[in-house]
C-alpha cells in the first residue's frame, strides 16, 4: 500500500530548507500539483504544529506533517522530503525526512502507516534513506524495506 500512496513523483531531495515550515510546503508541493491537495492543508498541517508542537516527529530524524482529511485533502496520498541539513522542529528534534500524509478520511491510510512503520522501525534503514542521493535510490529502497518484510 505504501508504495502506491508515496509514488516515485511524490519523492524530492533538497540540501537545506531554512525553517520546519519551509521544509512542509516543499514536501506538499507534488502533491499540490497533483491536485491530491489545496493550498489550505499546507497551512492547516503548520498551524497544527504551532498549537501542538512538534508531535509529528514520530521518531528520530523522522517528521509526518498531516491535518484533518476536510482541511483540503482530495485523494489520500503521501510524499516525501529528504534534506541533506536536519531542520529543527524544536531544538531537540532534528528531522532529515519529512513524509506529508494526506488521509481522505480516519481509516484509509492506516495500512500504509503499517507499512510506513516496517521502513521506519529501524535506524539503519532510516540513515540509509537520508544517505541516498537520488529519487530512485529512496523509491527503491522503501520498495525493498516494505517487500522484504511482507515475504518474511
Amino acid at each position: 500500500m505504501l508504495t502506491q500512496l508515496l509514488t516515485k513523483d511524490c519523492i524530492q531531495l533538497s540540501n537545506f530548507v531554512q525553517s520546519w515550515q519551509e521544509a512542509i510546503r516543499l514536501a506538499a508541493n507534488p502533491l499540490v500539483r497533483q491536485n491530491k491537495i489545496e493550498q489550505r492543508y499546507i497551512e492547516a498541517m503548520i498551524q497544527s504544529i504551532e498549537q501542538s508542537g512538534p508531535y509529528v516527529v514520530i521518531t528520530p530524524k523522522v517528521a509526518i506533517p498531516h491535518a484533518r482529511p476536510t482541511d483540503g485533502v482530495h485523494a489520500l496520498a503521501m510524499s516525501l522530503l529528504r534534506l541533506q541539513k536536519p531542520v529543527f522542529f524544536s531544538p531537540n528534534h532534528p528531522v532529515f525526512l519529512i513524509i506529508v500524509l494526506a488521509a481522505t478520511d480516519n481509516a484509509s491510510h492506516l495500512q500504509a502507516l503499517v507499512d510506513l512503520t516496517l521502513v521506519l522501525q529501524d535506524s539503519d534503514q532510516i540513515d540509509s534513506l537520508i544517505a541516498c542521493q537520488h529519487e530512485d535510490a529512496i523509491w527503491e529502497k522503501i520498495k525493498q524495506y516494505t517487500t522484504k518484510e511482507s515475504t518474511e
